[in-house]
């Protein structure tokens, strides 16, 4: 059975202010011509469709739009979505009933992953268990587990000293092993199994546009997901393989400077029970890439005086040894999407272990004062204002006066 993976859309996010509307309709619009394929059976988004849990009117209409222009040329397309870190599962939830009569599934409660979305195609079966992302508590800690046999619980009015409860489930192994434990007890032979789910898996390669959690205390293992034929993934936005089974499609957008160059886009399957799947990658272009220009100062005007695409969002890394000034607006008259501009001259060593330690003087006020307005001049391109500076003034003399006392 061959179905599309996609994950992290991300509708709504903005890059440095700058919305990402237009790139992300034809970003849609790429997903929506492969889904037309008539020999996709099922279309799978792994969590993070909007960017925020509460998303800007602008990218609801984006999704509902993609999804009614879906069901009218692809009637019989099963799309299977669940919430991701950046969702509101409360929110994204609104309509899934509904939504189901329709071939639209919404799994939003991690207690609905033991309940599989089957999809028949031509005599093949595939039960599809969605796995939303995973917060503390969202299930019990007995999730899956059968009682006892031969033990009802205390009578009415009758004291219980049978065991103590277990533990509030919370960290994302805990959680994550609980649900798939529950659900590979409910594996059907004979059918594809597919697991979709939204989480970080351990040895993942994370980027800089992503929510990433701190340390490996909320990192799962991957071979949490051997027991099925595909485990489908959402969370890390370069495409990659998470042991054995698992696969992230990636984000179909680039969403940081650090992940330019990167190609993005979203994962054909093919799936058929007892036999590894067949992946094939397929590329999103987007309207405008975002692109990262290193060089100095004068390498970097005459790159963007013969730039082929001027209108791409660019960072621009300026390696010269001492500062340029005002070059922000002299490289926007040439590249109007400039979003950032880094000057080596202003970034620190990097933690380099051959450099000295780095002293730090304590400045009179003036000094401050006078740094302050060539700051102001170069970033702004003005002389500070007198209000400001008077604001300024007010401030480098009360940590004058807090460094006295101390």
């Amino acid at each position: 059975m061959r179905f599309i993976h996609a994950s992290d859309l991300h509708l709504g996010r903005t890059l440095r202010e700058r919305p990402l509307r237009d790139e992300q309709a034809a970003m849609l619009d790429a997903l929506s011509a492969a889904a037309r394929d008539a020999t996709v059976a099922a279309l799978v988004i792994a969590g993070d469709i909007y960017d925020r849990g509460v998303p800007p009117p602008e990218a609801v209409a984006l999704l509902d739009g993609f999804l009614a222009g879906l069901r009218i040329d692809r009637p019989d397309l099963v799309i299977i979505a669940i919430p991701g870190n950046h969702d509101s599962a409360a929110r994204l939830s609104f309509g899934a009933r509904l939504f189901e009569g329709a071939g639209v599934h919404i799994r939003t409660d991690a207690e609905s992953c033991v309940l599989p979305v089957v999809v028949e195609r031509d005599g093949e079966r595939a039960a599809f268990w969605p796995l939303p992302f995973l917060t503390p508590g969202c299930l019990p800690p007995d999730f899956g587990r059968q009682a006892p046999e031969g033990r009802a619980g205390a009578a009415l009015g009758e004291l219980d000293f049978g065991e103590a409860p277990p533990e509030r489930l919370r960290s994302q192994e805990d959680l994550c092993a609980t649900a798939v434990s529950a659900i590979v007890r409910r594996l059907e032979p004979g059918r594809s199994n597919i697991l979709v789910a939204h989480l970080f898996a351990r040895g993942g390669a994370a980027s800089e546009s992503e929510r990433a959690f701190v340390g490996a205390a909320e990192q799962v293992d991957a071979g949490l997901f051997d027991a099925f034929d595909y485990a489908a993934l959402g969370h890390l936005h370069r495409p990659q393989a998470a042991g054995a089974k698992g696969r992230y499609s990636g984000a179909p957008l680039a969403y940081s400077f650090d992940e330019s160059g990167q190609e993005r886009g979203f994962l054909v399957v093919d799936v058929e029970p007892l036999a590894p799947a067949k992946v094939q990658f397929v590329p999103v272009v987007p309207i405008r890439a975002l692109r990262r220009i290193v060089g100095t100062w004068d390498e970097i005007m005459s790159a963007a005086a013969r730039d082929q695409n001027p209108d791409d969002f660019i960072e621009a890394v300026i390696e010269d040894p001492a500062p340029v000034l005002n070059p922000v607006e002299r490289l926007r008259e040439r590249l109007p999407n400039l979003l950032s501009v880094r000057q080596a001259a202003f970034e620190s060593s990097g933690g380099d272990a051959s450099a000295g330690p780095v002293r730090m003087e304590r400045a009179d006020a003036a000094g401050v004062l006078d740094d302050f307005r060539a700051f102001h001049r170069e970033v702004l391109g003005t002389e500070v204002e007198a209000d400001a500076l008077a604001l300024m003034t007010g401030l480098v003399e009360e940590a004058e006066r807090a460094a006295r006392q101390a």
